[in-house]
């Protein structure tokens, strides 16, 4: 009888504890819905546009360097686009080089700035990673911008040769390492130096754990991008 009470006290247990993960979870599904469309949809883009200053969206940037990764497409791509269209020098970080020249060749001819370049690096390796920084300071210029663009999303659990869960390896361990290591040519250009990172409002659906690799065995590309991107702006 008493084993037969506490069976049941268990199973009532883990009933609970699902439920309130259940509620949970469809609470932060609710609340992110709500939030993205007050803040991330079309109709807020043009709300919100209504405070933007016109003579800020034309501020030139010759002399400025900057870096933009993931600038091949989306985003980064526009983003370096902008920055070209103002005169700025422009560094596309890519990890592949034929999207890379094609991306450039563009932006380039778009804009009449001849003083973009590109600069391939598998951003999920903190060797790479450490090449490129290595180079670049090699430059001697500052650094006014840095962007920090590039994601991805991996639905499966991959894991990198250096030993990194794919999408922590690219958005938060890859994200941290070029901002560290960059530092010492941003702050050539201190007080004017910038750093960006490109985060996502998924981050909302997911609170920060300290199981940053997602080693649980029911992987999910989805939860991880947005534990990723919460760790970003944590």
């Amino acid at each position: 009888m008493k084993n037969g009470t506490f069976q049941f006290q268990l199973q009532l247990h883990f009933s609970t504890v699902t439920l309130a993960m259940v509620l949970l979870q469809t609470w932060r599904q609710t609340a992110f819905s709500v939030f993205g469309y007050l803040n991330f949809t079309k109709a807020a883009f043009l709300d919100h546009s209504r405070n933007f200053k016109p003579e800020d969206m034309e501020i030139q940037m010759p002399g400025k360097n900057c870096i933009v990764t993931g600038a091949n497409s989306g985003i980064g791509y526009a983003t370096a686009e902008g920055l070209a269209k103002r005169g700025a020098t422009v560094y596309l970080v890519c990890r592949n080089k034929e999207r890379g020249e094609a991306a450039l060749s563009e932006i380039q001819t778009r804009t009449g700035n001849q003083n973009v370049h590109l600069e391939i690096c598998d951003l999920s390796s903190v060797n790479e990673i450490k090449s490129f920084t290595s180079r670049f300071s090699k430059r001697n210029v500052p650094l006014h911008v840095l962007v920090n663009n590039a994601g991805i999303l991996e639905q499966n659990r991959v894991t990198t040769p250096e030993g990194f869960e794919l999408n922590f390896a690219v958005n938060v361990l890859g994200t941290y390492t070029i901002t560290e290591l960059m530092v010492p040519i941003l702050e050539k250009a201190s007080p004017d130096a910038r750093v960006i990172t490109v985060s996502s409002g998924g981050m909302y659906t997911s609170p920060l754990t300290k199981d940053l690799q997602y080693s649980d065995s029911n992987f999910n590309g989805v939860k991880q991008y947005a534990r990723n991107k919460r760790v970003q702006v944590s």
